[in-house]
């Protein structure tokens, strides 16, 4: 149990790492970096990564700026440089790197959401090989345009050592909550969840979303919206996919949510959307 606990505790920490926007001051420390910047901060190989080279080639604009980023640039421990551009049929329609070591080596990926011009959106798992950045995995795309994923949590859902990845399809229309692992160099599914939404519709706030141990037993679980953004749901995936219960909101969910804990004890910071307190947790 102390080792699934650890397990736990380091998942979390994946979800949480630095994510920080950055003072105009600071853009030129950061070539071809898109306006909205949003600074990923690994403690490895990778030092930090961020979107660049804004495109209007993709005009579907959900998270309420007039471009997405055509690449990805990740500055190395060693300070080297590299830049992986998508081709012309795709773009990063995202805001924020997430870094995190879904195979177990020690060393992070960064994960994405890739849209593609005619064929929808897919979750992208981006690697350092041989010095360069390469897509080493890939989700099916949601199989038409203008049907974007939002990812809600990046943590050993289930419990077997390895991380797992969670997004909502199509969180304006569909509500689908997906996990994904990454097995073999493939990126399989493993559970789902339908009443589920992590964004609202030209909002550039990602992170209506949250990820700890709220029940307790050593294994990471999941705060997110109803597809409604009236309720915040707690679910489970150890075993198999499960509420395991939900709270009113005070009003709509509408911004990013952030971890706190009392007493030891997870709540979610969920803002205007919990009235006065806004904390809210399953114990």
């Amino acid at each position: 149990m102390r080792w699934l606990h650890s397990v736990a505790r380091r998942a979390i920490a994946i979800v949480v790492a630095v994510l920080a926007s950055m003072p105009d001051g600071r853009a030129a420390d950061y070539p071809g970096a898109i306006a909205d910047l949003r600074v990923a901060r690994g403690t490895g190989t990778i030092a930090d990564a961020w979107l660049a080279d804004a495109t209007t080639r993709y005009r579907h604009f959900v998270l309420g700026s007039p471009y997405e980023a055509a690449s990805l640039m990740v500055r190395l421990r060693d300070g080297k440089l590299l830049r992986l551009t998508l081709p012309d049929d795709s773009v990063f329609e995202d805001r924020q790197p997430r870094l995190a070591d879904l195979d177990g080596d020690g060393i992070d990926e960064i994960v994405l959401v890739r849209s593609y011009l005619n064929r929808g959106a897919a979750l992208a798992v981006i690697a350092v090989r041989d010095g360069a950045l390469s897509i080493v995995a890939e989700t099916p795309p949601t199989g038409s345009p203008n049907t974007w994923l939002n990812p809600a949590g990046i943590a050993d859902f289930d419990g077997d050592g390895m991380v797992d990845i969670a997004y909502v399809q199509m969180p304006h229309v569909l509500g689908l909550l997906r996990i994904w692992t990454l097995r073999s160099g493939r990126l399989i599914e493993i559970a789902s969840m339908p009443d589920t939404s992590n964004h609202v519709i030209g909002s550039p706030h990602l992170g209506l979303s949250a990820v700890a141990d709220f029940d307790g037993d050593g294994v990471a679980d999941l705060a997110v919206p109803t597809k409604d953004r009236k309720y915040l749901r707690f679910l489970s995936f150890k075993g198999h996919a499960r509420e395991l219960g939900r709270k009113p909101l005070g009003s709509t969910a509408l911004s990013d949510f952030k971890l706190r804990h009392v007493s030891g004890v997870p709540f979610v910071d969920v803002g205007p959307a919990g009235g006065s307190a806004g904390l809210m947790g399953l114990r």
